[in-house]
């Protein structure tokens, strides 16, 4: 799977997408879901898509003209699906360290649990690995700027002091632990558990942030 867009713009373009919204077209896309689920990529084809829809394969090809764009839209539709999610659990926090426990929480649980990710990582992981690890400045700046810019709306509400040059450093902690979390299945680490994941955060992330917050 290639991923399209910048370092910079990853998650903001997942947002900005026009993806088609008929209800064919979301019909393509869960079937193209499942079929990633059950395949991998390597197997992936239009004609089988086509057919878990019912529709032909020239209908397929109508939205998405070829696979990696099919394939693209699904990622898009994944991401923003995702950052949806996290924002409507992070707004409904009212204090930094809450927002970090449940974000964690969430992000833990939503991407430990992905169907397509457990996949691919599973029995293709020579594909999505490398963009995850050795190739993962792309995704690592994304996950960063858009944490980044959570702790710098904390900091405007006077809810957090923390010196603007160390916003990104601090982000980007965060995201590679979230990303450690997430390829690295087994740990001692109580992470299989709603409770457990919200045990780790609040007792090894939530001082961290405790220490940030204004006296």
């Amino acid at each position: 799977m290639r991923v399209r867009g910048t370092k910079q713009d990853l998650l903001q373009q997942a947002l900005a997408a026009e993806l088609p919204d008929d209800a064919t077209a979301e019909r393509i896309l869960g079937a193209a879901f499942e079929q990633a689920e059950d395949f991998g990529l390597r197997r992936f084809t239009i004609d089988e898509v086509a057919r878990r829809v019912g529709v032909s394969r020239v209908t397929v090809y109508r939205y998405f003209p070829k696979k990696d764009l099919l394939l693209n839209a699904l990622l898009m539709r994944e991401l923003r699906r995702f950052l949806t999610k996290v924002d409507a659990v992070l707004a409904a926090q009212s204090t930094p360290d809450a927002k970090l426990v449940e974000g964690l929480v969430f992000c833990l649980e939503f991407l430990r649990g992905h169907k397509v990710l457990n996949r691919l990582l599973r029995t293709e992981p020579e594909l999505i690995l490398p963009l995850l690890t050795v190739k993962a400045g792309d995704v690592l700046a994304a996950a960063r700027g858009w944490i980044a810019g959570h702790i710098r709306a904390e900091i405007a509400a006077g809810r957090l002091a923390l010196p603007d040059e160390d916003v990104e450093g601090v982000a980007e902690l965060i995201a590679r632990n979230v990303l450690s979390l997430v390829l690295t299945r087994d740990t001692v680490l109580p992470i299989d558990s709603p409770s457990g994941r919200r045990r780790i955060a609040e007792l090894y992330l939530a001082p961290i942030v405790a220490s940030l917050q204004p006296r």
